[in-house]
């Protein structure tokens, strides 16, 4: 490129990088040769008329670049964007270097496969999530831990926002931005924010909800319902949707309320693995030389410290003594009326409503100006379903309205093929197991994950009539519940202290297998109150 005029016609191209998302090494190399020569045509100029406009450009070409230096499962693109940034440093130009060791701030990045993994399994995932969004996430280098989850996970999101389906594009990048501010997630905002831009949206309706159109708006309801108290929706809320000036079809309303159900459950995992901002967001990079303080060593690599006096490995063998004996009273279960088993439940449940003063913290809480503009009540926010006020709110009960018996067929009637990623998803994850708990090998955990899951539904008002939530007590012990229940229903609040707080001796990537439990558990359990006020609706 010797013509500058013609620098300004590259950059919309640059910009996105979107020239490396190909499996074809001519093709990838061709276009870092371009992006190489845009900047150092941009450096020069620079250099030579201290023009401001490089630093636009830089700043927002720059970062990227670092990205890919450390995030592509391609070497090529890794190698050559690292050679990039060594090359504009040493023309006296300031280039970023990145904050964190790795994705995430609970996790030590040796714990994470890397981009040049040996497992052909996982690189050939990370390689497909590359070429399809731009990008392996921070969010995908983690679940890929357990590629056999990450396969369905990758799917579903692709289908849900770039497959078949009757909402456009944008509007389902701005429907999950939507679900990702009621929980204050400034990592997905900001993700979807980006692929909006992507799919050519109207960059006037990033400025906030009063930019959008009405019919989209009027999301903003159900939204902060299902994100917090979703046992609140009802027929007539799905009513209000489907009638009126600014309707929904139904199949574009269940499109809709799947992408929000799935977005707040994302949130759910970002806060409950400690997700780093992506080497390109803001808090990702910094230009600043000093050296950046460092996380505590001994915090993240998980010192084997005793837990309310119990020590971590004794803390695993009284679980695994507590999940045979679980499994050794399964006859009990037969034996017990469903007032007996109905009455245990609500003594589990009435046993975790949390203080006021809890509630009235978060409710308090301001939301960041970049999340608010895309929040209404703010305030409005998690309480237990047991401390409701409202006395014609009854429990959910499973038996009466299951995902396996009515949910499934109504989402794959209403929204195709969905119904099955989804049940894929739920399966994986609930069923996915290495038969180990921490250094406990030839261990089956099917107690403790049945546990695990059910609990999440109780905290949410959902009662199954067909399970012993004594085993709840038992099995999940206390510093484990109040980590998975701020996780499921209060990410926002998560600390490392809660990670690592309960049974340091799990691995890490079992800690990750919890924490895809709790997000399926919740997405399913939001996904049922949706589609009970559906099916109430159309009869």
């Amino acid at each position: 490129m010797n013509d500058e005029e013609d620098l300004p016609s590259e950059i919309d191209t640059i910009r996105d990088l979107c020239g490396l998302q190909t499996r074809d090494v001519t093709s990838r190399l061709e276009f870092l040769e371009l992006l190489g020569k845009t900047l150092k045509a941009w450096t020069n100029r620079h250099q030579e008329n201290g023009e401001n406009g490089f630093e636009n450009f830089s700043s927002s070409v720059l970062p990227c670049i670092l990205r890919l230096s450390f995030r592509s499962p391609f070497s090529d693109i890794r190698e050559r964007c690292t050679e990039l940034l060594l090359a504009v440093k040493e023309k006296g130009i300031k280039v970023p270097r990145t904050i964190h060791k790795g994705p995430s701030m609970f996790i030590p990045s040796k714990k994470v496969p890397s981009m040049d993994t040996d497992d052909e399994q996982v690189l050939s995932l990370l390689v497909e999530s590359f070429l399809l969004s731009g990008r392996v996430t921070n969010v995908t280098s983690l679940i890929a831990l357990h590629p056999q989850y990450l396969e369905c996970f990758l799917k579903t999101e692709f289908s849900m926002f770039k497959g078949e389906g009757p909402l456009p594009f944008i509007w389902r990048c701005y429907i999950a931005i939507m679900g990702a501010s009621r929980h204050r997630c400034c990592f997905l905002v900001r993700l979807y924010e980006i692929e909006f831009l992507k799919q050519q949206g109207e960059k006037e309706w990033l400025q906030g909800l009063n930019y959008i159109p009405a019919k989209l708006r009027a999301l903003c309801e159900i939204n902060k319902i299902l994100a917090h108290q979703p046992w609140l929706l009802k027929a007539s809320h799905i009513e209000n949707l489907l009638k009126g000036q600014d309707n929904w079809s139904l199949s574009e309303l269940v499109q809709a309320i799947v992408i929000l159900v799935h977005t707040h459950s994302l949130c759910s995992f970002v806060y409950g693995c400690g997700i780093t901002p992506e080497i390109d967001f803001d808090r990702g990079h910094t230009y600043k030389t000093q050296p950046l303080p460092e996380f505590n060593k001994a915090i993240i690599e998980g010192v084997n410290l005793p837990v309310n006096g119990v020590d971590n490995q004794s803390s695993v063998k009284y679980l695994v003594e507590k999940m045979k004996e679980a499994e050794a009273k399964q006859d009990t279960l037969l034996e017990t009326t469903q007032e007996e088993l109905f009455q245990q439940f609500e003594k589990v449940e009435s046993g975790e409503v949390s203080t006021c003063k809890d509630k009235v913290s978060v409710a308090n809480e301001a939301p960041q100006p970049g999340i608010a503009r895309y929040l209404t009540d703010a305030s409005f926010c998690y309480y237990d379903f047991a401390s409701r006020e409202e006395s014609d709110i009854s429990t959910f009960r499973v038996q009466d309205y299951s995902w396996e018996e009515h949910g499934f067929s109504l989402i794959n009637r209403l929204y195709p093929d969905m119904g099955q990623m989804l049940d894929d998803k739920f399966n994986c994850a609930f069923n996915l197991t290495y038969n180990t708990l921490g250094k406990v090998e030839n261990v089956d955990t099917s107690t403790f994950r049945t546990a695990t899951w059910n609990y999440i539904h109780l905290v949410f008002g959902i009662y199954h009539d067909d399970y012993l939530y004594t085993e709840v007590n038992k099995l999940l012990e206390r510093p484990f519940k109040k980590y998975i229940k701020v996780v499921a229903c209060r990410p926002e609040k998560v600390t490392v202290d809660d990670y690592m707080g309960f049974m340091p001796d799990l691995d890490h990537s079992e800690k990750v297998h919890i924490n895809l439990l709790l997000l399926e558990s919740r997405l399913q359990a939001e996904l049922l109150y949706a589609l009970r006020a559906i099916m109430k609706y159309m009869t």
